[in-house]
Order: C-alpha cells, then structure tokens, then sequence
C-alpha cells in the first residue's frame, strides 16, 4: 500500500468512526480481526476487536464524553503504517473508573499507530494519557 492509500484509511476511520459520528461504519476501516495493542503503563495488554466490536466500543465513549469533538492533531503515513495523535474534548457524562459524571469537560490526548493491509486497518497499538484522565477527574 502506498503512504497516500494507508493515510486516506486511517483519516477516514478517525473521522467517520473513532470520532463517534458513524460507529457502525467500522466495517469499511477494520478488518474482521484487529489485533488492538493498548500500551498502558499500568495495565499493557493485547487483545481482538471486531468491527462490532469496535463501534460497541465507541459507543461507549460517547455514553461516558457525551457529544465529543475528535480534533486529530497529526497524522503520519510510511508505507502500510499510520501515527496519529488526537485529543477528544467531551463532558464528564457516565461512570469513569468509580467516579459519576459530573458534567465537567475533560480532554483526553491519545496516539496511536495503525498498520494497514488491503485497504483496512489490521492492527494498533494505542498509548492513552491515564494520568491527565486521572487528574481532571479528580
């Protein structure tokens, strides 16, 4: 895949699917079986998403930020690999880690570097800021 090709699948799964705006058009950006590295300090660990599996997923965050904005703040393309960074500016609205929505704004920086294959996206690995998310909610 070309650098161009690879970026264009990465842009338009941030914006139609991770931003929350069609959860459910995960299936154009994902293949059936992503392998979804989530490099937390605390808790690194692997694991498979579909794509239902995936918009389930996004749904989620939208239950817990509300209406969120995805502003992507860059994105990088070499070959079959795209990095992106991103920050998700939402409202505290469901239960994060023990805690009740408060209504309160929270910003979460997250980055990522996707691999693609055959025009989806095949694999990640996602590093997210737990400590700034920690923080605002107190």
């Amino acid at each position: 895949m070309s650098k161009e090709e690879t970026r264009a699948v990465v842009w338009g799964f941030l914006t139609e699917v991770r931003s929350g705006r069609h959860p459910d058009a995960a299936g154009q950006y994902l293949a059936a079986s992503v392998a979804a590295h989530q490099l937390e300090s605390e808790n690194p660990r692997a694991l498979t998403r579909s794509p239902a599996n995936y918009a389930e997923h996004v749904r989620e965050f939208m239950s817990l930020f509300g209406d969120f904005e995805l502003r992507i703040d860059e994105l990088l393309a070499d070959g079959d690999r795209a990095y992106a960074r991103w920050t998700q500016l939402g409202r505290h609205q469901g239960e994060i880690d023990g805690r009740p929505g408060t209504g309160k704004p929270l910003a979460l920086i997250d980055s990522a570097c996707y691999r693609v294959a055959d025009g989806k996206i095949v694999e990640y690995w996602i590093q997210a800021d737990r400590l700034g998310l920690e923080r605002q909610l107190g």
